[in-house]
Order: C-alpha cells, then sequence, then structure tokens
C-alpha cells in the first residue's frame, strides 16, 4: 500500500494533489449522503447543510469532467474522472442495496395509529423514525441475499420502524448528540493534522509529509461521510422537537 502511495506522490505534484484531495472529498461526500440520506424532493425541507454538500459535489464533478484536463496532464485527469465515475458508481449500488426492492418510499405514507407509537412526548433516549416523525415502536425484519440462481447465501436480520418498515441502524436522539460530538471532533483533529502536513512539506520538501497527508486526508472522508449522516438525523430530530416543545436540542 506505501508502495503504491509512493508511486502516486511521485506522479503527482503539491497542486495536482490537493486538486485530487479537494474533488475526491467534496464529491465523496455528496455521494454518500445521496446514498445514505433519504432527503425530501422539496428543496425548501432540506437542510442548508446538505444543499451545500450536493452543491460543493456537483460543482467537483462538473470542475473534474470540464476542467480538470485544463490544469493537470491528460493522464492526471482521466485518472480524476474514472475516480469519480467509480466513486458514483459505488454509491449508487449502495443506495439500491439499502433500499432493496420493497423501499418504503414507494409507498404512501400516513401518519402511525397510537398502537405504534412508543411515546407522544419527546424523549431523546427513546427510539425516533424520521419517516414517521414519532416515536415508534421497533420492528425487525430479515432480510435474505440471493445470487442469480435464486440461491440464498446470506440472511440476516435488521431493526426496522414497526410501522413504516424503514430502516432504523441507528435513531436513538441522545446517541446521535453524543456521535455527532465525537465525529465533529475527530474530523477537527484530523483536519488540523492534514494542513500541519501540508505546511511541513512546505518547509522540508520532504514526500514523506505527502504521504502521510494523503493517508489522512483518505482517513477524514469515511469519517465526514459519517458526520453528514449522523447531523442529518440530529437536524431531523432537532426540527421535530422544535415543533413539538418550541425549544431547541441544545440540552437534550
Amino acid at each position: 500500500m506505501l508502495g503504491f502511495l509512493d508511486g502516486l506522490i511521485n506522479a503527482l505534484d503539491p497542486l495536482d494533489i490537493i486538486v485530487f484531495s479537494i474533488v475526491l472529498t467534496l464529491f465523496s461526500l455528496a455521494a454518500a449522503q445521496s446514498a445514505l440520506l433519504e432527503l425530501s424532493s422539496d428543496a425548501d425541507e432540506v437542510p442548508v447543510l446538505n444543499k451545500m454538500i450536493g452543491y460543493l459535489g456537483l460543482g467537483s464533478v462538473g470542475f473534474a469532467l470540464f476542467l480538470s484536463h485544463l490544469v493537470m496532464s491528460g493522464g492526471k485527469a482521466t485518472s480524476l474522472i474514472l475516480l469519480v465515475l467509480g466513486i458514483a458508481g459505488l454509491s449508487t449500488i449502495v443506495r439500491k442495496w439499502r433500499l432493496g426492492p420493497n423501499s418504503r418510499q414507494e409507498k404512501a405514507f400516513s401518519s402511525p395509529p397510537p398502537g405504534a407509537i412508543s411515546s407522544l412526548e419527546p424523549n431523546p433516549k427513546l427510539a425516533w423514525c424520521g419517516h414517521c416523525k414519532a416515536h415508534t415502536i421497533a420492528g425487525e425484519v430479515t432480510v435474505s441475499n440471493t445470487n442469480e440462481y435464486g440461491s440464498t447465501y446470506m440472511t440476516y436480520k435488521k431493526k426496522v420502524c414497526g410501522y413504516c418498515r424503514g430502516t432504523m441502524l441507528w435513531n436513538v436522539p441522545s446517541d446521535i448528540r453524543q456521535s455527532t460530538n465525537w465525529t465533529l471532533g475527530c474530523s477537527g483533529v484530523t483536519s488540523l493534522l492534514v494542513i500541519a502536513c501540508f505546511i511541513a512539506n512546505g518547509f522540508s520538501r520532504s514526500e514523506n509529509w505527502l504521504v502521510v497527508g494523503l493517508l489522512l486526508i483518505i482517513l477524514l472522508t469515511p469519517v465526514l461521510a459519517f458526520l453528514v449522516w449522523v447531523g442529518y438525523l440530529r437536524i431531523q430530530w432537532c426540527r421535530w422537537l422544535k415543533e413539538q416543545t418550541g425549544e431547541s436540542d441544545v440540552q437534550r
């Protein structure tokens, strides 16, 4: 792995590394958002943070496809475009796998009946469904993966909302709040280390600092994607909580 990175660093100059890092990071965040989140088709209902990530992702794609050849040689620009297309393909596969053939997005939505609600009062320690906008009871489904011959090769249990059957990977608001804070701290520290590596490279002209910086950027991308996810879940909860109590979620 290190040998591959050394070869990549030798092929790219510092400007190329910066361009690759910015474009791939921005588009990876937008792709992760598209694959993991269920954003409304109504632009007014989409949080500002998610809008910004989407616009920046589109801008990075436009740059890679139409402008990258102006600042990099043909081979490097082609490599960047292929990486962007690969990320887009992976995002599509993840989204299809997550939604499945019986996605609840295909069904008409109605408010959950009283029997499906675990609590009418906001409680950050109870599971909360962002689709139903309520503390719904927990549910579980069995998922079977089959091959092209119809044979089942893997079966597992998946937590879902007991009413709309939507996936509930991490739906307790207090846990989401804690995860958001930890991920913010982790991404902040990692970003500072990346900046420090580039500064150190400027003073020492050592490729080792660029290798470390690139490794940190690779590590930072999934951390930021996770931050986008938990941040979106937290924004959903905060909006609903404000509607119910007229307060923010600052103390929750």
